[in-house]
């Protein structure tokens, strides 16, 4: 078996070139598969002998499948061409095995393992995604929800730079403003609602920024700056926080909120900050206290709940709402919305 770094990757990149039922020679197929390999910050592949165990590997497995090598080659003007055999599309299209499958339980079964311990929610969905794939059903039984396009580009090289301390160079554009070039020492990554988002320290700065992964244009590695250690535990960095922002000088502040019965029964489920104190009214509703910085996410998840919920304390807070919700209105109530966007 091919047992060299990043083998797997490099299976499904030679898959795909081959699933387009063209022809390649060995130097195509190496530039190809090491050009995708260079963007995911995975070392490039340089001996002959690589690339031929690779192919050897992959005729294996297509040997043991279905009983003949699924990559075939034609030697023509003193060059060889591979390509996949007649009638076969990708090494991929096929159902798992019941070994396969027993395998791969007994894989899920030690994972399972890890529940309950921090940052491990993601087992859930993984294993939910694995059940679902493995029963075979002729009908989905259940939907996931993916991240955002723009994020799927970076992560990879992010999360290797992360693992590896490399410091990164990238392009970040906010909305509504220039792009910017970054110097930056990554540190760690978060989703918020479908959104990946990178915390980070800006060369010559000592604070964390938060950058969005779909507002990235472009990221390279940085070999001229000495990676810098960051002395946050992100392990705690979000308890003050609803979301991903922690707002400039803010500080963390005693919130009471009052809500219906809907929102009671709501709230003991999805609760708005894991940290939030919740007291049954009974046909008075509820009211809900947390101590949190206030953000802008916090105010959108606030206003998500709409007349479900009103803002007890603090003042700021609560006149913040009110304007939000007189601002509404006031929409609703205008001819031309234009009119109120055009005066922003």
């Amino acid at each position: 078996m091919a047992n060299t770094k990043d083998y797997a990757m490099r299976e499904m990149i030679l898959d795909r070139c081959f699933s387009t039922g063209k022809e390649y020679t060995r130097e195509e197929l190496m530039g190809i598969v090491n050009d995708e390999l260079l963007q995911r910050d995975m070392l490039p592949i340089r001996s002959r002998n690589t690339f031929m165990l690779d192919i050897n590997e992959m005729n294996s497995k297509f040997s043991t499948l279905y009983g003949v090598e699924g990559i075939v080659y034609e030697d023509r003007h003193k060059k060889r061409y591979y390509r996949y055999r007649d009638g076969i599309d990708s090494i991929y299209n096929r159902e798992l095995t019941a070994e396969e499958i027993e395998k791969l339980h007994e894989v899920r079964s030690l994972l399972q393992g890890l529940r309950g311990m921090p940052e491990m929610d993601w087992l859930e969905e993984m294993t939910a995604r694995f059940d679902q794939q493995a029963m075979g059903t002729s009908h989905p039984i259940a939907s996931f929800e993916d991240s955002t396009t723009g994020d799927a580009k970076h992560f990879l090289s992010l999360f290797n730079a992360i693992a590896n301390k490399q410091v990164m160079t990238i392009h970040y554009q906010r909305f509504g403003l220039d792009a910017k070039e970054r110097i930056i020492y990554p540190y760690y990554l978060k989703q918020y609602r479908r959104r990946w988002y990178l915390f980070a320290t800006i060369l010559d700065h000592e604070f964390i920024t938060c950058f969005s992964l779909d507002r990235i244009l472009s990221i390279a590695r940085n070999n001229t700056v000495a990676f810098q250690e960051c002395g946050v535990d992100f392990n705690h960095y979000f308890d003050d926080i609803v979301g991903v922002s922690h707002p400039d000088d803010g500080v963390v502040e005693h919130i009471v909120l009052r809500g219906d019965r809907w929102l009671e029964y709501y709230l003991r489920t999805l609760p708005i900050h894991p940290l939030q104190q919740l007291e049954s009214l009974g046909e008075d509703g509820c009211r809900v206290t947390l101590d949190v910085m206030i953000n802008n996410e916090l105010i959108q998840e606030l206003a998500f709940y709409g007349d479900h919920l009103r803002v007890e304390s603090p003042q700021r807070l609560r006149e913040e709402m009110v304007r939000r919700v007189q601002r509404q209105l006031d929409d609703y109530l205008q001819e031309d919305f234009g009119d109120r966007l055009a005066n922003d």
